[in-house]
């Protein structure tokens, strides 16, 4: 900050990784920083909730960054007893075979059978003539996007069955944009890609991202992988920032002169804020509920049309055995997509002589399932994970959930021209940012996130915002 600028005021909507990144950001460069949080918690999706003696994340994450920088940063806010390296694998059930996952051409070469590794060979060899002679399918949506890069064959009997059952509408409905950008390439690029392993990493769709590469270094917190967003608060904190936690916003006013007043409450106490700039961190059709004067109807129904999956995560806890030879192990055709071994990222995590099986479910917010009672799906669990010979239920200590309503942000065809209508207006609103997996409608890692919220402060201190 340059010398004699008097210190900005700044407040950060929601206390997850990118909210309390962006805050010790903003701290570090001069400015008066609060952070207003709807609930008793700091984390977000990032963080363990404890339930007696368990503890357990919001999904099997992990701390790893190619960005060396980054990652040192994550690293520097342990002690080096509070954080352990840890290797991890991930696997998916084929049928009755287990595949390595993210699936390469030496998955289906090698591990799925004769028949499938022929008739999987033979599509990828008619997608390649297909796309040469440009024939290719209009990619529009994930099912043209997949069809073009591994061919029908493949589809059909893989991206298909796991892609619907985890979104839960059918690949025609789903962006391309379920597949990161770099994928996006040419007809060699993809048979490198799918033919050498080291491309492998390149090609996941987004619910396969946060698989680390068994070869790579990944790290783990000893308290679980939550600990990452109480340090950045402990460190938020000591450099002399403002946490509010319980509270709701009931309107936030853009004044003429281009700054902000928040109104909100607590249970105790109501509070009116003025700030210079506002990052959002929030879905924006919250944002939009108490922003005054209120957008345009158009950018409105944009941000109402934005959609999150949310999902619930049935924790099974048993006698301390590693039941899946794996850290995931993702599955078709059962009523979860994903299961984790709690036990392969730290034995802390249970009590001695116990494990537990996380069972990721994916849903809508207040569907059946969302609604259904831990006891209604520990039964729709356990038939399958016994015939599966994973567990039986004799060995069954306890059962419990967690549920996460905003989990993954819901990339169905069209939901670009929503979001870039969102961004287009608040191009004309001065000193805001959206940020974060859920402020800007997009799937991040923690590394990402925090990553992006030193870019916004670098950013912002180039221009003389800060």
């Amino acid at each position: 900050m340059a010398e004699g600028k008097t210190s900005s005021r700044v407040i950060i909507l929601g206390a997850g990784v990118t909210g309390l990144s962006a805050g010790v950001r903003f701290l570090e460069n001069g400015c008066d920083v609060c952070i207003i949080e709807k609930a008793g918690y700091v984390g977000g999706l990032a963080r363990t909730v404890v339930r007696g003696d368990y503890r357990a994340d919001l999904g099997p994450h992990h701390l790893y960054s190619k960005n060396e920088t980054t990652l040192n940063e994550m690293l520097g806010l342990f002690e080096k007893d509070e954080i352990v390296p840890i290797s991890l694998q991930a696997k998916i059930l084929f049928y009755d075979r287990f595949l390595d996952y993210p699936l390469t051409a030496r998955s289906v070469l090698s591990q799925m059978g004769l028949k499938h590794a022929l008739l999987g060979s033979l599509s990828y060899i008619a997608m390649g003539l297909r796309n040469l002679f440009a024939l290719k399918f209009k990619e529009d949506n994930f099912q043209a996007w997949v069809k073009n890069h591994f061919g029908d064959y493949l589809f059909n009997i893989f991206f298909k069955p796991y892609t619907e059952q985890f979104w839960g509408v059918s690949c025609e409905e789903m962006s391309m944009d379920c597949v990161p950008q770099v994928t996006k390439a040419s007809f060699m690029r993809t048979l490198q890609r799918v033919f050498l392993k080291k491309y492998a990493s390149e090609s996941l769709s987004v619910e396969e991202i946060d698989v680390g590469n068994e070869k790579s270094v990944n790290f783990y917190p000893v308290d679980g992988f939550g600990a990452i967003a109480e340090k950045l608060k402990d460190s938020f904190l000591s450099k002399g920032g403002t946490l509010r936690l319980n509270c709701d916003i009931s309107e936030l006013t853009i004044n003429e002169d281009n700054t902000y007043i928040l109104h909100y409450s607590n249970e105790t106490e109501s509070f009116k804020d003025k700030a210079g700039y506002i990052v959002s961190s929030i879905p924006p059709s919250s944002l939009f509920r108490i922003l005054k004067p209120a957008p345009p109807a158009s950018v409105v129904l944009s941000a109402d049309s934005l959609k999150y999956l949310s999902t619930v995560i049935l924790y099974i806890v048993i006698h301390d055995r590693d039941v899946l030879d794996c850290a995931f192990l993702y599955m078709m055709g059962r009523p979860y997509n994903r299961i984790s071994n709690t036990n392969r990222f730290h034995p802390s995590l249970c009590p001695e002589g116990e494990n537990m099986l996380a069972c990721e479910i994916t849903c809508s917010f207040n569907d059946e399932i969302w609604k259904s009672r831990d006891e209604e799906l520990y039964k729709k669990c356990i038939d399958h994970l016994e015939s599966d010979k994973l567990i039986n239920r004799d060995e069954v200590k306890q059962f419990f959930t967690v549920r996460v309503k905003n989990a993954y942000p819901f990339y169905r065809v069209g939901y670009r021209e929503d979001l870039n209508t969102i961004f287009e207006y608040f191009k004309h609103i001065p000193n805001f940012a959206l940020a974060g997996r859920v402020g800007a409608f997009k799937y991040m890692a923690v590394d990402e996130c925090m990553e992006g919220a030193a870019d916004l402060a670098k950013q912002l201190k180039t221009k003389g915002t800060i």
